[in-house]
This record gives structure tokens, sequence and C-alpha cells, in this order.
């Protein structure tokens, strides 16, 4: 998977991307509540495509919410939906973000798009200051989500392994303490060791 093909397939569905993409919010209440945050936390958003999460975590509070997405349409839609101080918004690549020391970082319903996980842990672990927390969520199923992706986003995601076998991956960097695999969400989470 490239990344100049990952960001043309969301670029080109940027625009329609609220309208067709639904999340339940009672399930991203209860997501954002177990990303533990605090008043006054530094937050980074990954791949937050057009802040579908946002709300959720400025509900809690944080001093703070950095969203970064690779396209530069879905930023571009972000930033015409949040005017609150405590939100930037950036089109980047997680890999080129600089800042440290945050508090929690979220990856809400685009894991998939991160193929290579043993970066993306060390490149957390690098952002995070010691005992942060990370949090992988989808208010839905490993099976909703695979199939999903399997009828024509697969060239822009990995599919989603069971949760068991995907925290072998994080445990080295990370205290697991959230780990499930069910019909209504697909979640990962822990703190900086």
């Amino acid at each position: 998977m490239e990344t100049k093909y990952i960001q043309a397939f969301f670029d080109s569905r940027a625009a329609h991307w609220d309208e067709t993409c639904h999340h339940d919010p009672r399930r991203m209440a209860a997501v954002a509540s177990l990303a533990q945050i605090h008043p006054g936390d530094r937050v980074l958003d990954i791949a937050c495509g057009t802040g579908v999460f946002i709300p959720e975590l400025l509900a809690r509070e944080p001093s703070l919410v950095l969203a970064v997405d690779f396209s530069p349409e879905m930023i571009r839609i972000a930033k015409g939906k949040f005017h609150d101080p405590r939100v930037r918004l950036e089109a980047m690549d997680l890999f080129d973000v600089e800042e440290t020391n945050f508090d929690v970082a979220t990856i809400y319903s685009a894991y998939p798009h991160s193929p290579d996980k043993e970066n993306l842990v060390k490149k957390l672990s690098s952002l995070l200051r010691p005992g942060g927390r990370f949090l992988i969520a989808h208010s839905e199923s490993r099976e909703t989500i695979n199939s999903r992706h399997h009828q024509g986003a697969q060239a822009v995601s990995v599919p989603l392994r069971p949760v068991q076998e995907e925290a072998t991956v994080w445990e080295n960097d990370f205290q697991l303490d959230i780990l499930a695999d069910t019909e209504e969400f697909y979640l990962l989470s822990g703190v900086k060791k």
C-alpha cells in the first residue's frame, strides 16, 4: 500500500464521507470514555478523517486535540466543522509528527489503514509521555470491518486480526489493559511502559 494511493483514495471520498459513514453516538461515547482522557490532557487523534471522533474527545475537556490525517481533503472538511481553539487539524502523516508528550493517542475507526504495525507502535511510543495511553477502537465488530474493506477498500487497508493476535505487536512497548473483539467493538488499549 503506497501512501500516495491511500491519500488519493480518501481525498476522492472526503466530500461525501460524513454522509456515507455513520457511527453510533452511544458507542462512540463509550469508546471515548475508555480513552481515559482527563481535563487538561493533550490528545493526539490519528487518522482523524473529517473529525468524527473530535466532539467526543472535546467532551472530556482536554487542553489540546492535535488531529492528523494524511488526506488534505479530509482535513479541509474537518477545519470547516471545528473552530474550537483546543483543536489543531494538520494534513500530515503520523510519522511526520514531531510534537511529543501526549497524554493520550487515539486511532478511531482507522487502524486497518496502518499497514506497518511495528513502526506504528514505535512511533506512538515516541509521541506519548511515560504512562501515556493509546486506544485503537472500532465501534463495530472485526467481521463487519473486514467485510466492508473486502468490498472495495482492500487496496488501502489490511484485515483486522483477532485482538489477542494484534496485541502481540504492542506488548513490548505498552502495558495492555483493554482487549475486546466482540459483535459491537474492536478495542486495543494500554499505557506506555
